[in-house]
């Protein structure tokens, strides 16, 4: 097998849109947006058996004093998932084969990745690419990360059904109090959630305003702002990314407010333009925050699992616990 660093996009974005691992995120253009955001070198790896591109990879490298990272997603990008992305090709071998195949294509990208001497390695995997048994015996440690999926394949009426009662009486009380509206506002939609995550003691997590205009202008046709509004006032938002048959409630939210449960509105309205616009996977993230289940678990989801996989030497601890301790947690 070889290694290549890509820089073909037609070839690369034609290989994600057929493999049923790719997602937006993995896009040519949405990496060049994340280079350019987050100042780290976009390493795009494509890994190919003869004439054949069997896999891709897209890293970034960055570096600051002595302490080298390769990661795969950038943090403050809010990206959930990125990693290797396999053919589709692959889900069609047989166990050994598809083994065997992994095998490799792991092996390949822990040696590319050992020639930048990284002290600190994260990258996550798509919800269903469950083996990642080949990065384990390559002494990575694993995390696994829950997300709430709901099959928009049955009918809308019995979709409904499935959500909690009182869930639907509350829905049902903000039909005529809340609309949704679709628009591009990103500065408004960015203070919200700055204002709301620093309510908390912690910085959005996000790296800029700018990052999410580009993303937006770039994907016009794939990522959605909404707003809920109550009496002309914002009381909720949310960016959606809708690719493929995946509808994925990205980023956003609403603060409670006189009860007129914002949050339950604007989520049955996304189910509903998901489901009408012929999405088959409605995507709830943050299953694995205690706070949110409880909310998220009123519309019936079932729950994917998708993996982190992380190597660290010491420096590479120092820099996590510093950065999760004080760049990531308090406004000063």
């Amino acid at each position: 097998m070889a290694v290549v660093l890509m820089d073909d996009k037609e070839k690369w974005d034609d290989f994600i849109e057929k493999s049923p691992y790719g997602l937006l995120f993995h896009k040519w253009d949405f990496l060049k947006i994340v280079e350019k955001h987050s100042n780290q070198r976009l390493l795009p790896y494509g890994i190919y058996r003869g004439e054949n591109l069997i896999c891709v990879s897209p890293l970034f490298f960055k570096k600051e004093k002595e302490l080298k990272m390769v990661f795969s997603p950038p943090p403050q990008m809010g990206i959930p998932y990125l990693g290797i992305v396999m053919s589709n090709e692959y889900d069609t071998l047989k166990q050994n084969k598809k083994e065997g195949f992994l095998n490799v294509v792991a092996d390949e990208i822990v040696l590319e990745i050992k020639n930048y001497a990284p002290n600190y390695i994260y990258f996550s995997t798509h919800p269903g690419f469950l083996d990642i048994r080949p990065f384990r015996w390559n002494g990575y440690a694993v995390e696994i990360y829950y997300t709430y999926i709901i099959d928009l394949n049955g009918s809308i009426e019995n979709i409904w059904n499935g959500v909690t009662k009182q869930t639907r009486k509350d829905i049902g009380k903000t039909n005529e109090r809340i609309r949704l509206e679709n628009n591009k506002s990103v500065d408004i939609f960015y203070k919200i959630m700055v204002d709301r995550y620093r309510e908390q003691g912690l910085n959005y997590p996000i790296i800029s305003a700018s990052y999410l205009k580009d993303l937006i202008d770039t994907f016009k046709n794939n990522i959605s702002l909404y707003f809920a509004y109550c009496d002309d006032e914002i009381v909720g938002s949310c960016m959606v990314v809708h690719y493929k048959d995946r509808y994925i409630t990205w980023m956003g939210g609403a603060k409670p407010k006189n009860n007129i449960h914002a949050n339950e509105h604007i989520t049955w309205e996304l189910i509903k333009l998901a489901k009408s616009g012929g999405y088959t996977k409605f995507e709830l993230q943050g299953a694995g925050m205690r706070n949110l289940c409880l909310f998220k678990s009123k519309f019936n989801p079932s729950l994917e699992i998708s993996f982190g996989l992380y190597k660290k030497d010491t420096l590479g601890k120092i820099a996590e616990w510093l950065y999760l301790n004080f760049k990531r947690k308090k406004w000063f």
